[in-house]
């Protein structure tokens, strides 16, 4: 069983996240790598005041079965 740990890049529309839009989306080989990435994706995105997109982490997958192993 081969496990990654996924975030997605969602827009924002009007003020609400549109998260049936998948801009992109990223796997990490650890949680604390994906925790991060969503970090630096939000604070770059505050900071530049361009609040046109937010970073999710979604979890983890199972590659192997496509499963959402949800409380990894």
């Amino acid at each position: 069983m081969a496990i990654v740990y996924n975030v997605q890049v969602h827009p924002i529309h009007a003020g609400h996240v549109n998260d049936h839009k998948v801009m992109s989306e990223q796997e990490f080989a650890t949680k604390e790598q994906a925790l991060l990435y969503v970090s630096l994706w939000n604070n770059v995105t505050k900071e530049s005041k361009q609040y046109r997109s937010i970073a999710v982490y979604t979890g983890a997958i199972d590659t192997e079965t496509g499963e959402n192993l949800s409380d990894l």
